[in-house]
């Protein structure tokens, strides 16, 4: 599919400037007036053809609700109507303790997505619930504008309803309130955009999806629903270790790792940033205890497995699953993540440490990771399951897999989430990072009907 770069012309007209070659690629006939899109938005313009023109006037832009950006993506939709874009809006909280623009704790990493977006011929702005109006159907962001000493700054601006809409919430407590809730759907249900990445997952509902597919299912450890103190006791007395996990609970807070000993039930869990341990003689304080930590909000039962450890310590690793310019599943990266000594969370958030696999895996083994029967099985593992959830739960850009490797090389499912953290790439390896927040502003475009980055247009 044939693509065209555009620049900016100061002309308050509605007028594109073309070469006269691009007009077959485009499908124009010459001196048309073309009908053009961006977003949910149409106008019109007239057609001037320029050797080498390929500009568009700012009343054009103006006209599409676009702000004035160089380098937009020009295609064909069918005679004498083209397409802008690709239009990605990227969904966010905002933080009332951040004081600068974009105010999110996700600053840094949203000015990236954004910056690739500038590269690549995309146009993608940043927004929150609050800057939706459903009755107008705009949406007041923020992008990136390049002045001309160079420096790129952020800048407001009201735009149309995108084309893709990625979403980027990174808190659960966030995505249920009511505001955040009626946007989402707004978004979900308006004909003119794609969502992707629509929610968190729950624990059960995610175990309950991956359960019904037999290959995945002999690598999940056996979990239950928690009904009661005495459905976890006879949990605890099958399986000897058990983890308690909030349903809806990420970066392994809430978590409480109970084991059967001859003294008693032996606990540890994570408060803030310190490890509690400590052996309840008889059930009568565990259970009150237990109903206290719960307080009543859903929670699963999940397995203890024998895992090997490095140095004495608890690791897992992290693969990152993302969707590329092709709508393809591809693995971006395996990570170790090694707990904190006498730490049971190798979770970064907890005091876990990000490192190379590749190292980690000869320290222990011996053996190389790349092409291991560890490494063959957990690629597998994470691409059957990526599949498997989106065929359910809706349209990913990218999920997270907590993987365990037990002493008979047993690769395990042991956590999966949908907003992957950003944070987790070692020093060494921070190449990963970079390929990481290439790949759903890739597919957003490929979502919008752009090619991905390996096809763009060299002009």
């Amino acid at each position: 599919m044939a693509f065209i770069k555009l620049n900016i012309r100061d002309e308050t007209s509605q007028v594109i400037y073309l070469d006269p070659g691009d007009l077959g690629s485009l499908d124009i006939e010459p001196r048309d007036t073309i009908t053009i899109k961006a977003g949910s938005l149409t106008t019109e313009a007239r057609v001037k053809l320029i050797p080498g023109g390929r500009q568009i006037s700012m009343g054009t832009l103006k006209s599409l609700n676009l702000p004035p950006v160089n380098g937009l993506r020009l295609k064909s939709e069918g005679p004498s109507q083209v397409r802008i874009g690709p239009l990605i809006g990227i969904l966010t909280s905002q933080g009332g303790r951040y004081s600068a623009p974009p105010y999110s704790s996700q600053g840094k990493l949203l000015q990236r997505f954004l910056t690739y977006g500038l590269e690549t011929g995309s146009m993608a702005f940043v927004f929150n619930p609050k800057g939706v109006s459903r009755d107008t159907g705009e949406i007041k962001g923020l992008y990136l504008h390049q002045e001309q000493d160079g420096a790129v700054i952020w800048k407001v601006h009201t735009f149309s309803l995108p084309d893709i809409v990625y979403d980027r919430i990174l808190f659960r407590s966030f995505e249920r309130k009511k505001l955040t809730k009626q946007i989402t759907s707004f978004l979900a249900h308006n004909k003119e955009t794609v969502c992707f990445n629509p929610k968190f997952l729950n624990k059960w509902e995610t175990h309950l999806v991956l359960s019904q597919n037999s290959f995945l299912r002999e690598h999940l450890p056996q979990t239950g629903k928690f009904e009661s103190p005495e459905s976890l006791r006879n949990f605890i007395n099958i399986y000897k270790t058990v983890y308690l996990k909030p349903v809806h609970g990420s970066l392994g807070k809430g978590i409480m790792k109970i084991s059967l000993l001859p003294e008693g039930y032996g606990y540890q869990y994570r408060n803030r940033k310190k490890n509690i341990k400590g052996i309840w003689a008889d059930i009568h304080p565990m259970d009150i205890e237990i109903t206290d930590f719960i307080n009543k909000k859903p929670y699963v039962m999940q397995q203890g497995l024998d895992l090997v450890s490095y140095n004495d310590r608890v690791f897992d690793i992290r693969v990152l699953m993302q969707k590329n310019g092709t709508g393809s599943w591809v693995n971006t990266a395996m990570v170790a993540r090694v707990a904190s000594e006498g730490n049971i969370f190798p979770n970064v958030a907890a005091g876990g440490e990000a490192t190379n696999v590749e190292k980690l895996w000869r320290d222990i083994t011996t053996q190389e990771w790349i092409g291991s029967e560890a490494y063959l099985s957990t690629l597998s593992i994470s691409l059957t399951a990526a599949e498997t959830l989106e065929k359910t739960l809706g349209i990913f850009a990218e999920i997270g897999l907590d993987i365990g490797i037990d002493s008979s090389g047993k690769v395990w499912i042991i956590e999966i989430n949908s907003k992957p953290s950003y944070k987790v790439f070692p020093k060494d390896q921070l190449y990963l990072k970079q390929n990481a927040i290439k790949l759903p502003m890739d597919f957003a475009a490929y979502m919008a009907g752009f090619t991905h980055r390996e096809e763009r247009d060299s002009n």
